[in-house]
């Protein structure tokens, strides 16, 4: 490899590492980029910030911090982006003191300043709140500003907000930060669980009253929705019977994804161990997969949806389509095989479904599920319209010519070619007549590939099929 390449794949290494709390890791990869002789000054500059990020993943903040003071020394003035780096991840730390050192570099509007500010009391939490709500009024996405909403919530003592506060910043943290996700996670079952029990304590709730507690987190949904997620989620380990377990579970689920916080019910709830899929809500599971595949999680939609009846409003072909997309993005070829053979199995299916149960067979045979996907694709066949008749051909073709078996592949390419209500000399008959001889000519059949070569070269106006066409007939 090329030495820059190289050098860009040893940082990308270093960061993954640092996102997954591998700090010693990534700076095995950093102390390979700073020991070559060609990594320019900017490389080494970005590397160095990367030494002190990796301390900071191993929960080494000390080293970190005096990683910093030489850093700042070596490269001042510090610039605001590099200053606010620092901030934030002494803050996270608990080294405010440290921190006051780039005070001055921070922007007025970060969430940095506002947290310095607030630690050191400079601000009341209650002045803390108000400005983290107006500067959330233009930033709506800043995880770190409902960081701070969180932290000005806890000196407020107001659980509410803080609760609310944390679903967001859940909510907008990258998912990249894998590490800073899996904390994240923590702290907000953690929130919920104190809620919770400090609400049973000053309403005299006990332990073991599922009713009275559903009761209570129903009553405080629209003026303490944070109050009400934490007893739902309460609920969800600690209710006294299951069906009070799963009601807690779908409760929970909905009022997030109503509150539009999705990503943050998917990162709730990921955990097999803790929440065994099996032992969900079949409702929940249902609005857990739909939010899982929105996110971007499709192996998790996948591991919701898998073995679920069509919910009410779908129909079954819908939902065997759904599931067999779900499955595919999830990696799952042999499962989404599964869904769209019980598809085809049906008696009748409508052009629509068809349309996209060919397109997703396409996919299962990229997914190299080929076999599968012709099988399927051929029991289509009978509900296919003449268009998609030709697609099904051209796809079983393909399928048939990546197998290494040309014989069958021209045969389904010229069925494409001749497909009834299609034209003889439309591009796409051309170019299976086309591929047709190709492959005739490699099974040996020569005359009958010299046939619709000769016929391509008679009735084809692409300048680059017509060149292919001449030149495999040369070839026989």
């Amino acid at each position: 490899m090329a030495d820059r390449a190289v050098r860009a794949c040893l940082v990308e290494a270093a960061r993954s590492a640092i996102a997954l709390g591998q700090g010693r890791t990534a700076r095995t990869y950093v102390a390979r980029l700073l020991w070559r002789a060609e990594a320019p000054a900017a490389e080494i500059r970005e590397a160095r910030t990367l030494v002190i990020e990796s301390y900071l993943a191993d929960g080494r903040p000390e080293e970190a911090y005096r990683l910093m003071l030489r850093y700042q020394q070596d490269y001042s003035p510090l610039d605001a982006k590099t200053a606010t780096r620092f901030v934030a991840a002494l803050l996270a730390a608990g080294r405010e003191k440290d921190a006051v050192n780039w005070f001055a570099l921070l922007d007025d509007a970060g969430a940095e300043k506002l947290v310095m500010r607030l630690r050191t009391g400079l601000v009341t939490p209650e002045q803390a709140v108000a400005q983290a709500r107006a500067l959330l009024a233009k930033s709506p996405a800043n995880a770190a500003l409902w960081h701070a909403l969180a932290e000005a919530a806890v000196a407020q003592k107001n659980r509410d907000t803080q609760i609310r506060a944390l679903e967001h910043a859940l909510q907008h943290t990258d998912a990249r930060e894998r590490k800073a996700v899996e904390v994240l996670v923590r702290e907000l079952w953690q929130v919920y669980a104190a809620a919770a029990r400090e609400l049973a304590n000053q309403t005299k709730l006990l332990q073991g009253d599922d009713a009275a507690w559903s009761d209570l987190a129903a009553r405080r949904a629209v003026s303490d929705p944070g109050i009400s997620h934490a007893v739902y989620a309460f609920l969800t380990e600690n209710a006294g019977s299951a069906a009070s377990r799963q009601n807690a579970q779908l409760q929970l689920a909905y009022a997030l994804q109503q509150a539009k916080l999705e990503r943050t019910a998917v990162r709730l709830f990921d955990d097999e161990r803790r929440f065994p899929t099996a032992q969900l809500d079949p409702q929940a599971r249902y609005h857990l997969g739909g939010m899982a595949a929105d996110s971007g999680r499709p192996a998790m939609a996948a591991r919701m949806l898998d073995g679920l009846a069509p919910p009410p409003g779908i129909a079954p072909e819908e939902w065997q389509l759904r599931l067999a997309a779900v499955q595919l993005r999830a990696g799952a070829p042999d499962k989404a095989a599964a869904a769209l053979r019980a598809l085809a199995a049906g008696k009748k299916l409508p052009p629509p479904i068809v349309q996209r149960a060919v397109v997703l067979c396409g996919d299962l045979a990229d997914a190299g599920a080929g076999r599968d996907a012709a099988e399927i694709a051929a029991a289509l066949r009978p509900f296919a319209d003449p268009a998609q008749a030709r697609e099904i051909a051209l796809l079983l073709g393909r399928i048939a010519e990546a197998a290494g078996e040309p014989l069958p592949a021209a045969n389904y390419y010229l069925q494409a070619a001749l497909v009834p209500d299609a034209r003889a000399t439309d591009a796409l008959a051309l170019q299976a007549r086309l591929r047709a001889g190709v492959l005739l000519a490699r099974a040996g059949l020569r005359e009958d590939a010299r046939a619709q070569l000769e016929w391509v070269v008679k009735n084809g106006r692409e300048p680059a099929q017509l060149e292919l066409a001449r030149r495999e007939l040369g070839r026989l």
